[in-house]
């Protein structure tokens, strides 16, 4: 599935300017006859009613709001114009899949037309990516391609005025410009519910119940895709609303100022009784651009007319919104027998839509002359679109390979079996990254995995790579989770096979997740502070053994390969239902640690967030781009497992952190929580990496450590740890000779047994494990990362406080207005 899809249309868009002379001069013709047709009032003949006073030329303004069947807010185009007349950006976006009716085609190319006769510029967003997301065409690129080919081509030769006109390649630009893309789109699902936008996902016409967590991502990108473009207006159809008001409630939630505008146009009925809307999938629902004149006429003769139902006529609705769309249009019909020679029957022309309906309403007009009329209407303005395929041989293959994708039957392909680069190039593009992006990791740990990262370059295709991720940053990071990290990559390798560890961070996931508010300063900061930390305790617990791991972070990762990054994470959702990557998030938080400080940004809510699915879905990908063989045991990575059957999680490293308590103090019960009790221990609850001697002492004093108690006791956890690791020979208890005088204890399960039969009193356990505490891994974490003589870890230091310091009054402010 790779692709450079941005050379085919550029290719493309050169061949209509490369034409022999006489084909182009003919397609310039066919569109000045349509264009002709569109806006001047053809000839008359025989007797004719008194023609109407001509109609004033319109302002910008009311030229736009005829487009628009809706406008929010019609104040703000005005101030619009007023502030860019003529520089203004309309967007609207289209998803290659299948052919174009008419309402796509021409009802399209008036509209824009009257847009960029206004001032504006109208870009085009050719969704290739979302019609895969949505599974068109079987998830098959190549005829997604062929098919956005086709539309541009018959807008072309309906009569669109391209001198205003862009068309984006949504492939394309995302991945030459995925650095601004992506942050922004994981921005935007860290600001809503999944709810918020499981509402949106209307748009492609699935029940939530049938969501794929594929389908969570469109919406992402819609709302995305109006930002990247620049958009100031959203001139899309009505069904696409909800998606754009999202936009709009970005916009408040980010403190964005100035809101997209929307526009939405009216979505033609279809050609049935009771079809609020055109079908693709029902051709005899619409005229479709390709359509014969026999074609249309037939459609049009069994389109449903009923004279008495005004509100859902589809003949009257084409008859509003396409014949009388031009400024100054008419619409003739003749009266007398049906089939008889134009010149022996009479002929009327109509000046506007309200009088064609007042005419059907009151018997002067029948249905079969409307639809005789409207037939021939319609043939005359898709007469050049007819001759430009018919003509152009490129154009004529074209729509002959789209009409024969709808002839086959789609099987779509099985997103498991879905490869969109082989294992070579994705080891490249890890080398690449590792040397390229592992730099940049370098230069803000200050060259400390200089030569892991080198081994892992240097090592031979055969040798396996076990990946350990790290957790979310957080301007508080916890020992506790450094602890599991730093165990993860001490565990055995496997017998069989030589074995290399990489540490990879998900700044990009961070931003989804809400970590460090999604402040990229902070979360590098944070990052690169975690990465020394977890060496010194990898030397520490390890013995004194130099660190062998690599650290590479996600983002420098999917720089290096971005399309096919972003094709693996769209697989990876056409792959899962939503709820079971809701599951595997919600399991990865709790497993992580349920009662995690929310240190960054948006508040806690019992309410699911969109942020989770989407970080779930990098995981998956994550793993296919790092060629990992194994993952600890975790749900993201047995998420991925499932879609990665070669990935594995050996069994040495599922139990790596099972005996460590991740608080110095018991969470709240369900019922202290219901009762109102607020858990406000933050700063005694767990250590943090950044902890000096005092702090470590004084959270040892306050940490729980009920007498006799060994089911929950932080201190013998600790102690466990310490005696486990050799960090101590043992563990010295100080006490007076009253009081039984010193124990000396090597073993930490007699130590348990002594503390449960209350022989070791809390008051002498804890001054023995807060000194040892600060004796081992503090001092170790000290000089890693607190060393007064490192500017680098010093302006770490500095840019998490002053976050801190902003979230706080952040936070304060929001108090206050509570």
């Amino acid at each position: 599935l790779g692709f450079v899809v941005g050379e085919v249309a550029m290719s493309w868009l050169a061949g209509w300017t490369s034409n022999d002379g006489a084909a182009f001069a003919q397609d310039e013709a066919d569109a000045l006859k349509l264009r002709g047709a569109l806006s001047v009032v053809p000839e008359e003949e025989g007797p004719e009613a008194p023609q109407p006073a001509a109609k004033s030329s319109s302002s910008p303004l009311s030229a736009l709001l005829s487009v628009g069947e809706e406008c929010v807010t019609e104040g703000e185009l005005a101030k619009l114009l007023e502030k860019k007349p003529s520089t203004f950006r309309l967007y609207d976006g289209f998803e290659p899949s299948g052919r174009m009716h008419i309402a796509q085609g021409v009802f399209k190319a008036m509209n824009v037309n009257k847009c960029t006769d206004a001032g504006g510029t109208f870009v085009f967003w050719v969704a290739d990516w979302f019609a895969l997301m949505n599974d068109k065409m079987g998830g098959d690129l190549e005829k997604i391609r062929d098919v956005g080919k086709y539309l541009v081509e018959v807008w072309r030769a309906a009569g669109m005025r391209m001198d205003r006109v862009e068309f984006r390649w949504a492939s394309t630009e995302i991945t030459t410009q995925a650095a601004w893309y992506w942050p922004f789109c994981l921005d935007v699902a860290r600001r809503f519910t999944l709810a918020r936008l499981v509402k949106c996902c209307q748009i492609m016409g699935r029940g939530e119940d049938s969501l794929t967590a594929a389908q969570i991502l469109y919406p992402l990108m819609q709302c995305t895709d109006i930002f990247f473009l620049k958009a100031d207006i959203c001139q899309l159809g009505v069904d696409q609303r909800k998606v754009n008001m999202l936009a709009r409630d970005y916009c408040d939630a980010a403190g964005v100022k100035t809101k997209p505008v929307i526009l939405s146009h009216h979505m033609l009925f279809g050609l049935k009784k009771g079809q609020a809307k055109m079908s693709k999938s029902d051709p005899d629902s619409a005229v479709f651009m390709e359509d014969s004149r026999d074609d249309v006429s037939r459609k049009i003769s069994n389109a449903y007319c009923d004279r008495h139902d005004l509100a859902m006529n589809p003949c009257l609705d084409y008859v509003r919104h396409i014949i009388f769309a031009p400024p100054d249009a008419t619409f003739h019909v003749h009266f007398g027998e049906a089939g008889g020679a134009v010149g022996e029957r009479k002929k009327k022309t109509f000046w506007s839509a309200d009088e064609v309906e007042a005419a059907l309403r009151d018997g002067s007009l029948t249905a079969d002359e409307l639809k005789e009329g409207l037939a021939e209407a319609l043939n005359e303005l898709l007469e050049p679109v007819r001759r430009h395929f018919a003509d152009n041989k490129d154009a004529a293959d074209l729509v002959a390979r789209v009409r024969s994708y709808k002839r086959e039957k789609v099987v779509p392909k099985p997103p498991s079996s879905a490869s969109v680069s082989s294992l070579e190039s994705r080891k490249q593009a890890l080398k690449d990254a590792l040397r390229e992006g592992g730099a940049k990791t370098t230069d803000f740990c200050g060259g400390a995995f200089d030569d892991a990262n080198n081994r892992l370059l240097e090592t031979e295709e055969k040798t396996n790579v076990r990946v350990v991720f790290a957790p979310p940053p957080s301007a508080r990071p916890k020992l506790s989770d450094a602890i599991r990290v730093a165990l993860e990559i001490l565990a055995k390798a496997t017998q069989e096979e030589e074995e290399q560890v990489l540490l990879v961070f998900g700044d990009w996931s961070a931003i989804a997740l809400d970590a460090c508010a999604g402040d990229a300063k902070a979360t590098a900061s944070a990052t690169a502070l975690f990465a020394l930390s977890v060496r010194a305790l990898v030397e520490t617990l390890g013995g004194g053994k130099k660190a062998t791991f690599g650290v590479l972070r996600q983002s420098d990762l999917i720089l290096k390969r971005p399309s096919d990054y972003w094709i693996d994470v769209i697989h990876a959702g056409r792959f899962f239902a939503l709820k079971d990557v809701v599951a595997a998030s919600r399991g990865e938080e709790q497993q992580n640690d349920p009662d995690d400080d929310k240190d960054d940004g948006i508040a806690a809510s019992k309410e699911p967030r969109t942020g989770p699915v989407v970080a779930a879905l990098l995981r998956v990908a994550d793993c296919a781009a790092t060629c990992a063989s194994s993952v600890s045991a975790s749900p993201l990575n047995t998420l991925a497992r499932q879609k990665l059957p070669s990935l594995r999680s050996p069994d040495d490293l599922d139990q790596s952190n099972a005996f460590f308590s991740t608080r110095l103090q018991p969470p709240l019960t369900a019922a202290e929580l219901a009762a109102g009790a607020v858990d406000d221990s933050e700063d005694r609850d767990f250590f943090v990496l950044t902890d000096a001697k005092d702090a470590v002492k004084r959270k040892i004093k306050r940490a729980y450590c009920k007498p006799g108690d060994v089911d929950f006791n932080p201190c013998l956890s600790f102690a466990d740890l310490l005696l486990r690791f050799h960090l101590l020979p043992a563990v010295h208890i100080k006490r007076s000779p009253e009081n039984g005088g010193d124990a000396v204890y090597d073993d930490v399960r007699a130590l348990r047994a002594d503390f449960q039969q209350e022989k070791i009193h809390p008051g002498d356990l804890k001054p023995a494990i807060a000194a040892a505490l600060a004796d081992t891994l503090f001092a170790g974490l000290a000089a890693a990362i607190h060393d007064p003589s490192n500017k680098l870890t010093k302006s770490h230091h500095a840019v998490l406080k002053a976050f801190l310091k902003k979230q706080a009054k952040a936070s304060s402010s929001s108090s206050a207005k509570k």
